[in-house]
């Protein structure tokens, strides 16, 4: 059975998903709460007994033509490979919520990879077929990631897991006087003004400091910490860690220049490992390995950093789509491409 989400179900969807092993953040109505107000809807499929066996939560967002809009699930659906019941409910729901925002296809891009081949044929007995990955990933998450099996790891265990150079560099950023610590709301100044000038650096936007405010008041201090390190009193670097059911994020981090020599991105690393594993955490996952513009394409530099702390590279099946208006899809796809067209003439000039 289809069951929509509000108020008076909200908590017993946040369990299932939070304690389910695909579960994820990015479908947690928390999260919604922090993109708010961003339109957002979720759905559940719940069987004959009451019990919840899916989940999917949704956000919507304007297309460029006569109104109309797309679905997005981010690591959505939430629910078995083997489960066509809860996959049927499921998306019976986000049609019907396709219909009320005139959504002219549901984007998935669920926590699975190209080997999960029962997942992947039991989506497209609904209709969800393959997308193309270069096309608007903009919104879509990271295809490549590198995940690390942390369960019941010692720290002994966790530092040999590192290539030679990152445990050595950990241990040199200790000597060096750098510590790394758990932050509160007020060093978010600091870390904001951190990863703008990462972002500099680097060639990424960043979003405002109300964005991360809110995102620590929605989620900390159970879901959320942010880890600093300091030297001699100043903050020379910062993350924010997710930590959600049994899996722990490593999402946003900033570091000064000018204390580069100091390594305070691979102590921050460690403490944000040694962190997760020692509060039940079976996963940590490093996220992306690509660049803003084009998650297709991996950046050599942030790769071989995050390779050198062990784990394993996942690589993502990407986008799914399940269309519902073909034509309106194509007028789309249409008019953006000629709103490109002046772009790609200057550069055959």
């Amino acid at each position: 059975m289809t069951v929509f989400v509000d108020s008076g179900n909200s908590d017993s969807f946040e369990r299932f998903v939070e304690s389910h092993p695909k579960g994820h953040f990015l479908q947690s109505l928390k999260w919604a709460s922090v993109k708010s107000p961003q339109p957002h809807a979720a759905v559940m499929s719940v069987d004959e007994n009451g019990n919840i066996r899916g989940a999917m939560s949704m956000f919507v967002y304007p297309e460029q033509l006569f109104g109309l809009s797309l679905l997005y699930a981010p690591r959505g659906p939430v629910c078995a490979a083997g489960d066509t019941a809860a996959m049927r409910d499921l998306f019976n729901g986000a049609e019907q919520i396709a219909r009320k925002h005139r959504a002219v296809k549901l984007v998935l891009d669920p926590d699975i990879t190209e080997e999960d081949n029962e997942f992947l044929k039991n989506l497209g007995v609904f209709g969800v077929k393959r997308g193309d990955n270069r096309k608007d990933n903009t919104i879509l998450q990271p295809f490549s990631v590198f995940r690390i099996d942390i369960k019941n790891k010692t720290h002994d265990e966790l530092m040999e897991m590192f290539h030679s150079k990152a445990r050595y560099d950990v241990r040199s950023a200790l000597k060096k006087g750098a510590v790394c610590e758990i932050g509160a709301r007020d060093d978010l100044p600091a870390f904001h003004s951190l990863l703008r000038e990462t972002a500099e650096r680097d060639g990424f936007t960043v979003r405002s400091p109300g964005y991360f405010e809110k995102m620590y008041d929605v989620l900390a201090p159970d879901n959320l910490k942010l880890f600093v390190v300091k030297h001699e009193g100043a903050v020379i670097a910062g993350s924010v860690l997710i930590r959600y059911g049994n899996k722990s994020w490593h999402m946003y981090a900033g570091s000064g220049e000018a204390y580069k020599d100091l390594l305070p991105n691979y102590l921050m690393q460690w403490e944000m490992m040694r962190w997760s594993a020692e509060n039940g955490v079976d996963i940590y996952d490093m996220r992306g390995i690509a660049g803003e513009r084009d998650k297709t394409k991996p950046l050599d530099g942030l790769f071989r950093f995050k390779k050198r702390f062990g784990g394993e590279l996942f690589s993502f099946v990407g986008r799914l789509e399940l269309v519902y208006n073909p034509a309106a899809v194509k007028a789309i796809s249409a008019l953006k491409a000629i709103k490109r067209l002046p772009g790609r003439i200057l550069k055959h000039d």
